[in-house]
């Protein structure tokens, strides 16, 4: 009987130190999670930042090549026919791989469809620099006036299928309008551009400049403007 009853103990014992190994597991998980999950976004952070250091340098290999020292150009549809007009199809020979052009920490749904409209990159170029875009006929490297501070490419929103983005009609008022483009490229609500992902890294986003680097930013640091005045603060007009 007394055998029994130390052995009911035992087992009561080792039931409870089980409980508390299970609590103290579930306690580490809790720690650990979202430990890993901000590890995981800073890795992809670092990642997407050497994407557009590598955007900017073979933006910079093409402009030097191009007779005129253009930068690529950009269109509309980058997938549409023909797709060579694209900046994404222009700069591909100076790429090692596509993989480039995709941050890690995009998740649109578009990449692959069968029909419809695919995204072919996280990252955008200024439409100021290229042709058929108001106010410039495309913008030369040599004419751009402070490049180091001089916007070339930007992170696009979520399943956004263009290759540029427009910040001429950004702002109230912009620098140029159209009524059809100008609520497509900014949202009078908010008075944030509505292409431009500006919070893909928490609170920031990275940038290709016309310098050759690439920085992380928040992107009341690249543009800001008063209702009513010019932008007071505007890292995208190279001129």
């Amino acid at each position: 009987m007394k055998r029994e009853k130390q052995n009911a103990m035992r087992f009561a014992f080792t039931l409870i130190e089980l409980l508390v190994v299970i609590s103290i597991i579930a306690l580490l998980i809790g720690i650990l999670l979202p430990a890993l999950s901000a590890a995981k976004r800073s890795s992809q952070a670092v990642v997407c930042l050497s994407n557009t250091r590598q955007i900017s340098m073979v933006m910079e290999m093409y402009s030097m090549q191009d007779t005129q020292n253009f930068y690529p150009t950009a269109r509309m549809k980058p997938w549409g026919d023909p797709p060579e007009a694209s900046w994404i199809y222009l700069t591909r020979p100076y790429v090692e791989t596509t993989d480039v052009y995709e941050c890690p920490s995009d998740e649109s749904e578009n990449w692959e469809v069968v029909t419809g409209e695919p995204r072919v990159t996280s990252y955008g170029i200024n439409a100021y620099f290229t042709p058929n875009h108001p106010p410039y006929d495309g913008v030369k490297a040599s004419q751009i006036l402070n490049p180091s501070q001089t916007i070339l490419a930007a992170e696009l929103v979520e399943n956004a299928n263009m290759d540029h983005f427009m910040p001429m009609y950004w702002g109230d008022p912009p620098h140029e309008y159209d009524a059809w483009i100008q609520p497509r490229q900014w949202d009078m609500a908010t008075q944030l551009p509505v292409k431009v992902l500006i919070e893909r890294h928490t609170t920031t986003a990275n940038y290709v400049f016309a310098d050759g680097h690439a920085a992380t930013h928040p992107f009341e640091d690249t543009w800001h403007q008063d209702q009513g005045q010019k932008p007071d603060l505007d890292w995208y007009d190279p001129l």
